[in-house]
């Protein structure tokens, strides 16, 4: 199943880029959705490229009941940003969500694009589950969790810019 997402930032790229590669708002991320607990890594090499890694336990309380049967009560989620060295004009990068013990897990790309004064995100992924009879059923509950957990972090994205 695919995903889009798209947001609005007003707020140059180069302020949007140091808040995605922060470790302190990768802590306000988690928060955001509502996570138990989290651990943050952020890798910066030489070269300009960013690795943002957000390990966290997420409450099963999103997901649709007859999903929760199969995971517990939460599940173990590490979300992966890696970006490529910046440009001028755009950061890009991938992102996946594994969910250790979970039949589902989301792959894609993301990208910040400069407009003025302004940073435009898109996000673009593939949801995938490989469950027999159930597998599309399991893809657009994962697939509805990760848009509401984007979301967040979207509005926790815009108070972060504005403190």
């Amino acid at each position: 199943m695919r995903i889009t997402h798209t947001h609005r930032f007003d707020a140059p790229l180069e302020d949007v880029w140091a808040m995605m590669t922060d470790r302190g708002f990768a802590h306000a991320r988690a928060v955001a959705m509502g996570t138990e607990t989290a651990e943050v890594d952020v890798d910066e090499p030489a070269d300009g490229s960013r690795v943002v890694v957000l390990r966290a336990d997420v409450p099963t309380s999103s997901i649709p009941p007859e999903i929760r049967s199969l995971v517990g009560r939460s599940l173990a989620v590490t979300y992966t940003e890696a970006w490529e060295p910046p440009t001028e004009a755009d950061r890009v990068g991938t992102f996946a969500v594994e969910i250790a013990g979970a039949p589902g897990h989301v792959a894609g790309a993301i990208g910040l694009t400069a407009d003025g004064e302004a940073t435009d995100l898109l996000a673009t992924g593939d949801v995938t589950a490989h469950v027999p009879l159930i597998g599309s059923m399991v893809e657009r509950a994962v697939a509805s969790a990760v848009e509401r957990a984007l979301a967040a972090q979207l509005e926790a994205a815009d108070a972060w810019l504005t403190r």
